[in-house]
């Protein structure tokens, strides 16, 4: 039986009170301290709620992240750290916001109300999320520092699981039904969402366990890994057996070999080793009378219908965020495809931005990992691309790119990554840096 001390009530408080701790440390010791506050919070958005009730409690990484800016400006370092993605990601951000003002005038809004509308306040949290990014690689300055950040997502990852798992593991899965899909601490990203989460998340903790030479800390990444593929098995979720599928076989092609003898083995016997509940859902897809079961045929449904309107709007699409307030198949607010979502809402220009995005964040990661002097350089630019290729896939069947609790870590990697790239040039400039010594002693030879 759990021990229960009755302080289930003060945790809101508690975390409230650690928030102003931490936004006070951002600015006057470190601002790195600020992420070190924020970054566990992310995925669990259930805990997060738990501060809505406290003035200004509701915007806990809006406000970590203004202390963390004026510690930054105190130190006479700007927020927007300078990064392989800065240009493009400014310009990104410009084209999306004259794209949600676009979609005001498509939806037939006044502008007026521009800044109280709905779609503003999800673009604006979008943007914070992608700013992760900027403020990791600029409060990041050191590969200790680089360490305890990976450290506070690996435990947060496991408190998440934890929570999860203690919910679902009671249940009964000998035949499938929806009430057995649990969302765990992921709030309104769903099952999906979590299981979108999960099978990235595995896949980086597969990837520091490849490139960490500690034995304690190596089991610690392969059992955390673990861990969250059983969470992500019980979330029920076909597109996010998919995505790990996908990640699991990169990991294993550029990596670690021995995954892939793993993953045919399970391939062959997967049947076997699940609970039925998970044989049920994945075989669902045609059903026993050869149809799509209902899920699927309403996703194939809303590709057509965003396909049809793309068509209409092809150049620069309806706007920002606009498909959710068309009320165009029936209650559904979106495509259940992120690619075909921003094909209609920003058209061709919108998508071929967003892909060289994907690519771009893929492309660096890889780089790093192949030219980096220090296996968690290596370890941080490869957990981000396959980090990445997941992404990809999951959101082939929905939306799991623009919330916070499910892509936040992404960021947070990529900016680790941009420190890194830094890191990784001095280390190996200083290793073919002439000698002093040995030029004082050429000096002297040749006097």
């Amino acid at each position: 039986m759990p021990y229960n001390f009755g302080l289930e009530g003060y945790v809101g408080l508690a975390l409230y009170l650690s928030m102003w701790v931490a936004f006070y440390l951002s600015i006057f010791k470190e601002p790195v301290y600020g992420l070190y506050f924020i970054a566990p919070l992310l995925p669990v958005q259930t805990v997060r709620y738990r501060l809505n009730e406290y003035p200004l409690g509701g915007s806990v990484v809006s406000i970590i992240m203004i202390g963390m800016a004026i510690g930054l400006w105190k130190r006479g370092k700007s927020p927007l750290a300078k990064t392989p993605w800065t240009v493009f990601l400014i310009g990104f951000g410009l084209f999306t916001f004259a794209s949600l003002i676009q979609g005001t005038f498509y939806l037939g809004e006044n502008l007026g109300s521009f800044f109280s509308d709905p779609r503003f306040n999800d673009w604006r949290d979008y943007f914070t999320m992608i700013a992760l990014l900027f403020f990791t690689a600029a409060t990041v300055t050191t590969k200790n520092m680089m360490q305890t950040v990976v450290i506070i997502l690996c435990v947060s990852g496991y408190l998440l699981n934890k929570s999860f798992w203690g919910t679902v593991s009671g249940r009964d899965f000998s035949a499938y039904s929806d009430d057995l899909r649990e969302e765990g601490g992921m709030g309104f990203a769903g099952v999906n969402g979590l299981a979108a989460f999960e099978a990235q998340f595995g896949c980086l903790m597969l990837v520091l366990a490849s490139y960490d030479r500690r034995k304690l800390y190596k089991l610690a990444y392969y059992g955390l890994g673990a861990f969250s593929m059983i969470c992500l098995m019980y979330s029920l979720s076909r597109a996010g057996y998919a995505a790990a599928a996908v990640g699991f076989l990169f990991v294993s092609v550029f990596k670690n070999r021995l995954l892939l003898m793993a993953m045919i083995v399970f391939g062959l016997t997967w049947t076997v080793v699940v609970p039925n509940a998970v044989r049920e859902r994945v075989v669902m897809t045609n059903g026993s009378t050869g149809e799509l079961d209902h899920s699927s045929e309403m996703r194939v449904t809303l590709w057509e219908d965003a396909i049809n309107l793309f068509a209409s709007n092809p150049a620069t699409g309806t706007g920002f965020n606009t498909y959710a307030y068309m009320q165009r198949v029936g209650v559904y607010k979106d495509t259940h495809n992120i690619y075909l979502k921003v094909l209609v809402e920003t058209g061709l220009v919108g998508i071929m931005l967003f892909f060289y995005l994907l690519w771009s964040l893929w492309f660096q990661g890889m780089k790093l990992w192949r030219t980096a002097v220090d296996p968690l350089y290596g370890a941080v630019g490869f957990g981000l691309s396959s980090w990445v290729v997941c992404a990809a896939v999951a959101n082939f069947f929905g939306d799991r790119w623009t919330f916070l609790q499910v892509n936040g870590f992404m960021w947070i990697l990529a900016g680790l990554a941009a420190r890194a790239m830094v890191l990784n040039k001095e280390a190996i400039d200083a290793k073919y840096a002439p000698q002093p010594e040995a030029q004082v002693e050429v000096e002297l030879v040749h006097g």
